[in-house]
């Protein structure tokens, strides 16, 4: 058995399976992705009935780059006979199950280069390729790309009493979630807690006693999907990005907050008409909160209950709030796996533990150039907003791909300028 690859991907997640799918169709690179879980899904845990795609559906696995690609979204539903019934629907995003499940579809068509159940324990180097042990078997690789994914963020204040009435959205305690006749609290006021409010307040885990939701932001603020501020989700733009000084990058990237990681102004509309159906039409007597522009401090455990001190960001005075769960909607943090230790003394790390990419989504490391470490959703600070996002991640495996053949498979070259010139 042949155990030899040009690349092989290291987690089988959005990422790497849109590389995956770009590579089967590319001619002469031998190519294989691991991932430990048993099928593929994309954040499952936080996917509800209403929660919608933030982005076109055209801007799928494959798409951007090439569009006759076997696949695409639109090939999927012809595949399942669904076209017709979808262009009835008149839509421009679709929802996040419906999205998983092209996915899901990509996956099953993949199953020669895709490994699931699958634990990776090491990855080394010995000078001309990586070796990585799988499930007891060795494989080598000239290249590697990790596509490993985000981790939920617990804040520090939460570790002392994270478990099953105080956790983090992604946990599974949410898919055991019993709310009835509970005081809730959601911290965080980001899409997913959002969602998370309006599920609860529709009864989805059973009637709350009351409900909270505590936001740092300012107010409920909605995503800027504007055309301008779209363009910072365009390759021209990281082009123009990736040449700034990295004192200038950080800031920028934060002032574009909004941009990715705002709320979705139709799901904004949902919610406040909910919540005037339940108070004015209805008559709903519970104590049902939203409190912006406050940050939780501390959260103690308090006789079977739970107290949140709170710092209110307009009056600058502490307030409390008691709880009987607290579902910490607090987002997600970049995480380098441990597997790859064995390689760390060879990476060179920026001030802030970071890995530092080319332009290429190459990690800049003493190793032969013949031998490259890819990693996807590492770049944030030095790609752009766009880094963590689906919109251009057919054109980053397209990117990878071309840098790792030396040819340009993909038209990627050819993309216009944006209208406003940044530098």
């Amino acid at each position: 058995m042949n155990n030899h690859y040009n690349l092989i991907g290291i987690g089988i997640g959005l990422f790497n399976l849109s590389l995956a799918a770009l590579l089967d169709k590319t001619p002469g690179v031998r190519s294989l992705f691991f991932d430990r879980k048993h099928r593929f899904d994309w954040h499952s845990e936080i996917s509800f009935a209403d929660s919608e795609m933030q982005t076109s559906f055209l801007k799928d696995l494959v798409t951007p780059v090439d569009p006759t690609n076997p696949y695409s979204f639109m090939n999927y539903l012809v595949q399942k006979g669904l076209f017709y019934s979808f262009i009835n629907t008149n839509r421009k995003s679709i929802s996040r199950r419906e999205f998983e499940m092209y996915c899901q579809w990509v996956s099953e068509n993949l199953q020669d280069q895709l490994k699931f159940s699958c634990d990776i324990q090491s990855v080394d180097y010995d000078g001309k390729h990586f070796i990585l042990q799988v499930n007891g078997e060795t494989y080598t690789a000239d290249n590697i790309c990790i596509g490993t994914g985000i981790v939920p963020h617990i804040p520090l204040f939460a570790e002392k009493v994270e478990g099953p009435e105080v956790f983090h959205a992604k946990s599974s305690y949410l898919k055991i979630l019993d709310a009835t006749n509970k005081d809730i609290v959601v911290v965080g006021g980001g899409q997913t807690g959002l969602e998370i409010f309006r599920n609860c307040l529709q009864g989805k885990w059973g009637p709350p006693k009351s409900l909270k939701l505590i936001s740092s932001r300012a107010n409920l603020e909605p995503l800027d999907n504007s055309p301008f501020v779209n363009e910072y989700f365009a390759p021209s733009y990281v082009e123009e990005f990736l040449g700034l000084d990295q004192s200038m990058k950080d800031p920028i990237v934060k002032y574009q907050k909004l941009a990715s990681d705002g709320n979705t102004p139709e799901y904004l509309d949902l919610l406040y008409r909910d919540l005037y159906q339940l108070k004015h039409v209805y008559g709903d007597k519970r104590e049902i909160q939203v409190l912006p522009f406050r940050r939780v401090v501390d959260i103690n455990a308090a006789e079977g209950r739970y107290d949140l001190r709170i710092r209110n960001g307009f009056t600058h005075k502490t307030e409390i709030a008691q709880a009987d769960t607290v579902i910490l909607s607090t987002g997600f943090r970049v995480n380098i796996p441990a597997l790859i230790e064995p390689l760390r003394p060879q990476i060179d790390f920026d001030s802030e533990g970071r890995f530092k990419l080319s332009k290429n989504f190459d990690v800049a490391w003493s190793g032969s150039e013949k031998n490259k470490i890819y990693a996807l959703n590492f770049s944030r600070h030095g790609h752009g907003i766009s880094e963590p996002q689906t919109s251009l991640m057919a054109w980053r495996s397209a990117t990878i791909i071309n840098d790792l053949t030396k040819k340009q498979i993909f038209p990627i070259k050819n993309v216009v300028s944006n209208f406003v010139t940044y530098t």
